[in-house]
């Protein structure tokens, strides 16, 4: 399977957070490249979810759901704002 983008993920983030995470912004613990998650390089054909950063490959965010729990480990960003009041 080939690479979707970061709105790939928008329903799941949704639902874990409360809020579109298609639009927080980001940056990247390696080359320190600043986006948002929808521009992400999203592949899903494991057992989870990997997003990528587009401009060194680092691995961004890692999402995966068993026995409908899931996990979502974000070490490869830095800078993720919190969520601002009414959000």
């Amino acid at each position: 399977m080939g690479s979707l983008d970061g709105n790939a993920l928008a329903g799941v983030m949704h639902h874990l957070f409360g809020r579109d995470m298609t639009t927080m912004a980001y940056t990247c613990t390696s080359c320190g490249r600043t986006g948002v998650m929808a521009e992400m390089v999203v592949y899903m054909s494991g057992p989870g979810a990997v997003a990528r950063c587009r401009n060194c490959d680092t691995i961004l965010l890692m999402l995966t759901e068993r026995h409908g729990m899931y996990c979502v480990d974000m070490s490869g960003t830095t800078q993720i704002p919190a969520p601002l009041k009414g959000d």
